[in-house]
Protein backbone atom coordinates (compact mmCIF):
# COMPACT_ATOMS: atom_id res chain seq x y z
CA UNK A 1 0.00 0.00 0.00
CA UNK A 2 2.51 2.23 1.00
CA UNK A 3 4.56 1.75 -2.75
CA UNK A 4 1.26 2.73 -4.31
CA UNK A 5 0.98 5.80 -3.04
CA UNK A 6 4.46 6.69 -2.81
CA UNK A 7 4.02 6.07 -6.86
CA UNK A 8 0.40 7.89 -7.40
CA UNK A 9 2.56 11.22 -5.24
CA UNK A 10 5.69 10.42 -7.48
CA UNK A 11 3.23 10.61 -11.04
CA UNK A 12 1.66 13.25 -9.67
CA UNK A 13 4.23 15.59 -8.43
CA UNK A 14 6.79 15.02 -11.96
CA UNK A 15 4.75 14.05 -14.31
CA UNK A 16 1.64 15.69 -13.96
CA UNK A 17 2.63 19.19 -14.29
CA UNK A 18 3.18 21.45 -16.80
CA UNK A 19 6.18 23.30 -18.55
CA UNK A 20 7.58 25.52 -20.54
CA UNK A 21 11.43 26.33 -20.17
CA UNK A 22 13.31 29.88 -20.00
CA UNK A 23 16.63 29.20 -21.83
CA UNK A 24 20.18 30.63 -21.00
CA UNK A 25 23.39 30.51 -22.25
CA UNK A 26 23.58 27.80 -25.14
CA UNK A 27 20.82 25.73 -26.74
CA UNK A 28 19.90 22.36 -25.60
CA UNK A 29 21.60 19.45 -26.95
CA UNK A 30 18.13 17.42 -27.27
CA UNK A 31 16.66 15.96 -30.17
CA UNK A 32 12.63 16.75 -30.61
CA UNK A 33 11.47 13.33 -30.56
CA UNK A 34 9.10 10.35 -28.85
CA UNK A 35 11.12 9.40 -25.62
CA UNK A 36 11.33 6.19 -23.97
CA UNK A 37 11.71 7.52 -20.34
CA UNK A 38 12.44 5.15 -16.79
CA UNK A 39 11.91 6.20 -13.70
CA UNK A 40 12.60 4.63 -10.47
CA UNK A 41 12.12 6.00 -7.12
CA UNK A 42 14.05 5.54 -3.54
CA UNK A 43 13.11 6.56 -0.38
CA UNK A 44 14.38 5.72 3.52
CA UNK A 45 14.93 1.93 2.83
CA UNK A 46 13.02 1.14 0.02
CA UNK A 47 13.40 1.05 -3.80
CA UNK A 48 9.89 1.00 -5.75
CA UNK A 49 10.32 -0.86 -9.31
CA UNK A 50 11.62 1.21 -12.29
CA UNK A 51 8.34 2.26 -14.22
CA UNK A 52 8.93 2.95 -18.10
CA UNK A 53 7.06 5.30 -20.69
CA UNK A 54 6.65 7.20 -24.11
CA UNK A 55 6.38 10.75 -24.61
CA UNK A 56 7.01 13.65 -26.93
CA UNK A 57 9.20 15.73 -25.63
CA UNK A 58 10.71 19.06 -27.54
CA UNK A 59 12.80 21.78 -26.38
CA UNK A 60 9.78 23.98 -25.75
CA UNK A 61 8.75 21.04 -23.54
CA UNK A 62 11.84 19.21 -22.14
CA UNK A 63 10.56 17.93 -19.21
CA UNK A 64 9.05 14.65 -19.21
CA UNK A 65 5.73 14.21 -17.99
CA UNK A 66 3.09 11.20 -17.70
CA UNK A 67 -0.21 12.94 -18.28
CA UNK A 68 -1.99 10.49 -15.92
CA UNK A 69 -6.17 11.23 -15.23
CA UNK A 70 -6.50 13.33 -12.15
CA UNK A 71 -2.59 14.08 -11.37
CA UNK A 72 -2.90 17.54 -12.33
CA UNK A 73 -2.70 19.76 -8.73
CA UNK A 74 0.74 20.41 -9.18
CA UNK A 75 2.63 24.18 -10.42
CA UNK A 76 6.32 24.18 -11.66
CA UNK A 77 8.43 27.10 -10.88
CA UNK A 78 11.81 28.37 -11.20
CA UNK A 79 11.89 26.17 -15.09
CA UNK A 80 15.38 26.76 -16.28
CA UNK A 81 17.28 25.92 -19.38
CA UNK A 82 20.81 26.73 -18.42
CA UNK A 83 23.29 24.40 -21.74
CA UNK A 84 21.49 20.78 -21.75
CA UNK A 85 20.62 20.66 -18.41
CA UNK A 86 16.61 21.76 -17.17
CA UNK A 87 15.85 22.50 -13.81
CA UNK A 88 12.88 23.08 -11.96
CA UNK A 89 11.07 23.42 -8.85
CA UNK A 90 6.92 21.88 -8.19
CA UNK A 91 4.77 22.31 -5.55
CA UNK A 92 1.89 19.60 -5.34
CA UNK A 93 -1.40 20.19 -3.53
CA UNK A 94 -2.55 16.74 -2.08
CA UNK A 95 -5.36 15.59 0.02
CA UNK A 96 -2.63 14.35 2.77
CA UNK A 97 -0.63 17.91 2.53
CA UNK A 98 1.47 19.92 0.28
CA UNK A 99 4.30 18.27 -1.77
CA UNK A 100 7.88 20.04 -2.77
CA UNK A 101 10.63 18.64 -4.95
CA UNK A 102 13.11 20.14 -7.41
CA UNK A 103 14.35 17.74 -10.69
CA UNK A 104 17.47 18.25 -13.12
CA UNK A 105 17.97 16.82 -15.92
CA UNK A 106 20.97 16.74 -18.58
CA UNK A 107 20.24 16.25 -22.21
CA UNK A 108 22.50 14.26 -24.34
CA UNK A 109 21.58 14.89 -28.14
CA UNK A 110 19.07 11.36 -27.81
CA UNK A 111 19.69 10.37 -24.41
CA UNK A 112 18.98 11.62 -20.88
CA UNK A 113 19.42 11.18 -17.58
CA UNK A 114 18.94 13.45 -13.93
CA UNK A 115 16.91 12.66 -10.53
CA UNK A 116 14.39 15.10 -8.56
CA UNK A 117 13.73 14.76 -5.06
CA UNK A 118 10.36 15.54 -3.31
CA UNK A 119 9.33 15.54 0.36
CA UNK A 120 5.68 15.03 1.35
CA UNK A 121 5.17 14.47 5.26
CA UNK A 122 8.70 14.39 6.29
CA UNK A 123 9.87 11.45 3.79
CA UNK A 124 12.32 12.03 1.38
CA UNK A 125 11.96 10.64 -2.27
CA UNK A 126 14.77 10.50 -4.59
CA UNK A 127 13.21 9.84 -8.19
CA UNK A 128 16.42 8.65 -10.94
CA UNK A 129 15.24 9.37 -14.72
CA UNK A 130 16.89 7.89 -17.36
CA UNK A 131 15.31 8.94 -21.59
CA UNK A 132 16.17 8.10 -24.94
CA UNK A 133 14.78 9.41 -28.42
CA UNK A 134 13.05 6.39 -29.77
CA UNK A 135 12.08 8.07 -33.16
CA UNK A 136 9.77 10.93 -34.46
CA UNK A 137 6.82 12.56 -32.73
CA UNK A 138 3.37 10.37 -33.70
Amino acid sequence: MAKRFVVLIFLGLVFGCGSSAVYAGSELNMQDGTWEITSQVKMQGMTIPPMTFSQCITKENAVPQNNSPGQNDCKVSDMKTVGSTVSWTVTCNEQAGNMKGKGKITYHGDRFEGEMTTEHMGMVMVTEMSGKRTGPCQ
